[in-house]
Protein backbone atom coordinates (compact mmCIF):
# COMPACT_ATOMS: atom_id res chain seq x y z
CA UNK A 1 0.00 0.00 0.00
CA UNK A 2 3.09 2.67 0.65
CA UNK A 3 4.03 1.90 -2.93
CA UNK A 4 0.64 2.68 -4.04
CA UNK A 5 0.89 5.93 -2.27
CA UNK A 6 4.60 7.15 -3.73
CA UNK A 7 3.11 6.43 -6.77
CA UNK A 8 0.01 8.43 -6.06
CA UNK A 9 2.06 11.45 -4.55
CA UNK A 10 4.29 11.21 -7.35
CA UNK A 11 1.87 11.35 -10.37
CA UNK A 12 0.68 14.24 -8.52
CA UNK A 13 3.89 16.38 -8.56
CA UNK A 14 4.86 14.88 -11.80
CA UNK A 15 3.58 17.30 -14.86
CA UNK A 16 2.72 14.65 -18.03
CA UNK A 17 2.18 15.52 -21.07
CA UNK A 18 -0.76 12.80 -21.21
CA UNK A 19 -3.43 12.53 -18.82
CA UNK A 20 -3.67 8.70 -18.77
CA UNK A 21 -0.66 6.46 -18.44
CA UNK A 22 -0.37 3.59 -20.72
CA UNK A 23 -1.29 0.53 -18.97
CA UNK A 24 -1.18 -2.49 -21.93
CA UNK A 25 -4.44 -3.45 -21.34
CA UNK A 26 -3.87 -4.47 -17.36
CA UNK A 27 -4.93 -2.85 -14.83
CA UNK A 28 -2.28 -3.72 -12.23
CA UNK A 29 1.20 -2.72 -13.06
CA UNK A 30 2.86 -6.47 -14.18
CA UNK A 31 5.12 -6.26 -10.44
CA UNK A 32 2.26 -5.93 -8.34
CA UNK A 33 -0.13 -8.43 -9.89
CA UNK A 34 -0.41 -11.79 -8.05
CA UNK A 35 0.47 -15.08 -9.42
CA UNK A 36 -2.49 -17.86 -10.51
CA UNK A 37 -0.97 -20.03 -7.33
CA UNK A 38 -0.60 -17.87 -4.76
CA UNK A 39 -4.60 -17.31 -5.47
CA UNK A 40 -6.21 -20.79 -5.55
CA UNK A 41 -3.73 -21.81 -2.73
CA UNK A 42 -6.45 -22.08 -0.10
CA UNK A 43 -9.03 -23.29 -2.30
CA UNK A 44 -9.47 -26.67 -1.28
CA UNK A 45 -8.54 -25.92 2.32
CA UNK A 46 -11.76 -23.79 2.21
CA UNK A 47 -14.14 -26.27 -0.15
CA UNK A 48 -13.23 -28.89 2.81
CA UNK A 49 -14.07 -27.24 5.90
CA UNK A 50 -17.68 -25.47 3.96
CA UNK A 51 -17.91 -29.46 3.04
CA UNK A 52 -17.75 -30.05 6.91
CA UNK A 53 -19.92 -27.07 8.29
CA UNK A 54 -22.39 -28.35 5.37
CA UNK A 55 -22.54 -31.96 6.56
CA UNK A 56 -23.07 -30.68 10.64
CA UNK A 57 -25.98 -28.47 9.85
CA UNK A 58 -27.86 -31.32 7.08
CA UNK A 59 -29.62 -33.14 10.25
CA UNK A 60 -30.82 -29.72 11.30
CA UNK A 61 -31.93 -28.38 8.10
CA UNK A 62 -34.08 -31.67 7.29
CA UNK A 63 -35.83 -30.77 10.90
CA UNK A 64 -36.60 -27.29 10.48
CA UNK A 65 -38.02 -28.35 6.89
CA UNK A 66 -39.99 -31.21 8.64
CA UNK A 67 -41.38 -28.93 11.03
CA UNK A 68 -42.31 -26.69 8.50
CA UNK A 69 -44.03 -28.82 6.80
CA UNK A 70 -46.39 -30.51 9.75
CA UNK A 71 -46.83 -26.68 10.38
CA UNK A 72 -48.28 -25.96 7.14
CA UNK A 73 -50.34 -28.72 7.07
CA UNK A 74 -52.18 -28.05 10.27
CA UNK A 75 -52.63 -24.64 8.78
CA UNK A 76 -54.05 -25.98 5.38
CA UNK A 77 -55.96 -28.17 7.39
CA UNK A 78 -57.24 -24.92 9.50
CA UNK A 79 -58.05 -22.89 6.29
CA UNK A 80 -60.00 -25.97 4.84
CA UNK A 81 -62.95 -26.30 8.08
CA UNK A 82 -62.65 -22.50 7.38
CA UNK A 83 -63.64 -22.52 4.03
CA UNK A 84 -66.31 -25.31 5.03
CA UNK A 85 -67.62 -23.30 8.05
CA UNK A 86 -68.70 -19.72 5.39
CA UNK A 87 -69.47 -22.30 2.96
CA UNK A 88 -72.65 -23.62 5.74
CA UNK A 89 -72.51 -20.01 6.52
CA UNK A 90 -73.52 -18.57 3.37
CA UNK A 91 -76.03 -21.62 2.69
CA UNK A 92 -77.71 -20.65 5.70
CA UNK A 93 -77.96 -16.84 5.04
CA UNK A 94 -79.58 -17.97 1.72
CA UNK A 95 -81.57 -21.08 2.75
CA UNK A 96 -82.89 -18.05 5.34
CA UNK A 97 -83.76 -15.25 3.03
CA UNK A 98 -85.43 -18.21 0.40
CA UNK A 99 -87.85 -18.85 3.23
CA UNK A 100 -88.00 -15.23 4.21
CA UNK A 101 -89.29 -14.91 0.27
CA UNK A 102 -91.47 -17.61 0.20
CA UNK A 103 -93.40 -15.87 3.32
CA UNK A 104 -93.96 -12.70 1.69
CA UNK A 105 -94.65 -14.20 -1.33
CA UNK A 106 -97.52 -16.24 -0.23
CA UNK A 107 -100.36 -14.54 1.85
CA UNK A 108 -99.52 -15.69 5.22
CA UNK A 109 -100.27 -12.33 6.17
CA UNK A 110 -104.04 -11.24 7.26
CA UNK A 111 -104.63 -7.39 5.85
CA UNK A 112 -104.12 -5.16 8.26
CA UNK A 113 -106.59 -2.28 8.09
CA UNK A 114 -104.33 0.11 6.26
CA UNK A 115 -106.10 2.15 3.21
CA UNK A 116 -105.08 -0.41 0.68
CA UNK A 117 -107.08 -3.40 2.17
CA UNK A 118 -110.23 -0.96 2.13
CA UNK A 119 -109.40 -0.37 -1.17
CA UNK A 120 -109.58 -3.81 -2.22
CA UNK A 121 -112.49 -4.47 -0.37
CA UNK A 122 -114.73 -1.96 -2.55
CA UNK A 123 -114.21 -4.15 -5.34
CA UNK A 124 -114.77 -7.40 -3.87
CA UNK A 125 -117.85 -6.02 -1.98
CA UNK A 126 -119.14 -5.27 -5.25
CA UNK A 127 -119.01 -1.30 -4.85
CA UNK A 128 -117.34 -0.10 -7.62
CA UNK A 129 -117.25 3.86 -8.31
CA UNK A 130 -117.08 5.31 -11.56
CA UNK A 131 -114.83 8.21 -12.63
CA UNK A 132 -118.06 10.42 -12.87
CA UNK A 133 -119.05 9.18 -9.34
CA UNK A 134 -116.16 10.06 -7.49
CA UNK A 135 -115.91 13.33 -9.43
CA UNK A 136 -119.48 13.73 -8.50
CA UNK A 137 -118.17 13.54 -4.58
CA UNK A 138 -115.21 15.81 -5.07
CA UNK A 139 -117.73 18.68 -6.41
CA UNK A 140 -120.18 18.33 -3.99
CA UNK A 141 -117.68 18.34 -0.73
CA UNK A 142 -115.75 21.02 -2.42
CA UNK A 143 -119.28 22.94 -2.41
CA UNK A 144 -119.57 22.41 1.53
CA UNK A 145 -116.08 24.01 1.94
CA UNK A 146 -114.48 20.93 2.61
CA UNK A 147 -110.32 21.34 1.96
CA UNK A 148 -108.28 19.09 -0.41
CA UNK A 149 -106.57 17.29 2.27
CA UNK A 150 -110.09 16.50 3.81
CA UNK A 151 -111.63 15.25 0.47
CA UNK A 152 -108.66 12.96 0.04
CA UNK A 153 -108.92 11.62 3.51
CA UNK A 154 -112.29 11.15 3.11
CA UNK A 155 -111.87 9.05 0.14
CA UNK A 156 -109.20 6.45 1.52
CA UNK A 157 -111.66 5.99 4.45
CA UNK A 158 -114.25 5.28 2.36
CA UNK A 159 -111.65 2.56 0.16
CA UNK A 160 -112.31 4.29 -2.97
CA UNK A 161 -109.50 3.75 -5.03
CA UNK A 162 -107.80 5.59 -7.35
CA UNK A 163 -108.30 5.97 -10.97
CA UNK A 164 -105.07 3.78 -11.76
CA UNK A 165 -106.17 1.59 -8.97
CA UNK A 166 -102.45 2.48 -7.59
CA UNK A 167 -101.53 4.09 -4.63
CA UNK A 168 -104.26 6.47 -2.48
CA UNK A 169 -105.68 10.11 -2.84
CA UNK A 170 -103.44 12.69 -2.09
CA UNK A 171 -104.50 16.39 -1.62
CA UNK A 172 -102.72 17.61 -4.76
CA UNK A 173 -104.60 15.08 -7.18
CA UNK A 174 -107.79 16.52 -5.62
CA UNK A 175 -106.60 19.80 -6.49
CA UNK A 176 -105.85 18.82 -9.90
CA UNK A 177 -109.21 16.98 -10.75
CA UNK A 178 -110.53 20.36 -9.35
CA UNK A 179 -109.16 22.61 -12.06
Amino acid sequence: MSDFLRNLRSSHNKNTSSPRRNLDGHYYPHNDRRKTQDRRSNYSENLESLWVCLQDLLPQIVDNSSTLTLYLQKKLAENDLLIEAKIRQHNAISHFFDNLNKIFSEDFFVPSSDNRSKATASYTSGTHYTKDDILTIIRTMRKKGATFAIIADYLKEKGIPTFSGRGDWHAQTIHRLCK
